[in-house]
């Protein structure tokens, strides 16, 4: 089993010493990594990641996760290795075919069709491999031309890690190919954060949803499986002594069964120990060892939860 990693997605959209007292709450907290979104309401990008190595330069630094659609992947490749070398080799590039139609329509972009969206991506990632790596940019593709001339400028890493992931068997299929981190979610081809019933199997829990999942990466990645790191995303932690409470409270929000949050890779609910084992628990069925916690939740609560689970 690969060690537990833990991250902290936040936004950069306020002022300088904002920005400062964010990046040193998500290092004290005991967070491995500090990764930025890409939503037009959340800020920027790649001047936040060079800031945050400034004030806390053991923090990993990534992207949970960029709209390949929205990024030509070319300037992409540019901006990312340039940020790896001015973090001395701390950045994980997250990417992901798109989904949010509000940042389409922000962007004046079409939202194609899922298929078209991810077989640009795989173009894509092949652009950026090869610019990463310092090697010569080419190739003529069905969505991507590309004749970057001389090698550009190299990141810092050898081989700077790429994150890929989503809920549909396609971009699941390309991240395990692909991809060194592969973050299973729930399908967002709807392009609005909708809701999680689809996923329930007929006991009210999401556990064969994942299952499936984690089966497609799988047979996708074949020999390199066990070289894949695997991700996923905390929506909501709780540290309570009221676990069923809690959960009732949650999913009545979400109209999903309690057992439904309960059993959520999303979701951890519970004391100290309760949840420390649910990590455990997960990694062990599912290979996830990667967890990134979305912003608005406390990230102080967290601390004792990665101390808790630090070496197990």
């Amino acid at each position: 089993m690969k060690p537990f990693r833990f991250g902290a997605t936040v936004a950069a959209t306020g002022t300088r010493a904002a920005w400062a007292d964010t990046v040193r709450a998500v290092a004290s907290a005991g967070f491995d990594v500090l990764t930025v979104m890409d939503h037009f309401t959340s800020g920027g990008i790649w001047g936040p990641l060079v800031a945050a190595h400034e004030i806390a330069p053991s923090l990993r630094l990534g992207t949970i996760v960029l709209n390949g659609d929205l990024w030509n992947p070319s300037i992409l490749a540019r901006e990312a290795a340039t940020v790896d070398r001015l973090t001395d080799g701390a950045l994980e590039l997250g990417i992901g075919a798109g989904w949010d139609l509000r940042d389409y329509a922000a962007a004046g972009v079409e939202r194609e069709p899922a298929k078209v969206r991810i077989a640009r991506l795989a173009e894509s990632l092949q652009i950026i491999r090869s610019a990463l790596a310092g090697e010569h940019v080419q190739l003529a593709g069905e969505h991507r031309t590309v004749d970057g001339g001389e090698p550009w400028p190299p990141a810092a890493q050898s081989r700077l890690p790429i994150l890929v992931g989503g809920g549909a068997r396609p971009i699941l299929e390309l991240a395990a190919r692909t991809a060194d981190i592969v973050s299973v979610h729930r399908n967002l081809d709807q392009g609005v954060a909708a809701s999680w019933s689809a996923d329930l199997d007929p006991t009210g829990r999401f556990s064969r949803a994942v299952d499936e999942r984690i089966g497609w990466v799988r047979a996708a990645a074949g020999d390199r499986f066990d070289a894949l790191e695997l991700h996923a995303i905390l929506l909501k932690v709780a540290v309570t002594d009221r676990r069923d409470e809690v959960a009732a409270e949650l999913a009545e929000n979400h109209a999903l069964p309690a057992e439904a949050i309960l059993a959520s890779p999303h979701y951890l609910i519970g004391t100290i120990d309760e949840i420390a084992d649910d990590l455990v628990a997960r990694r062990e069925r599912w290979g996830i060892s990667y967890w990134t916690l979305v912003a608005g939740n406390d990230l102080a609560a967290f601390a004792p939860i990665a101390a808790r689970v630090a070496g197990r």
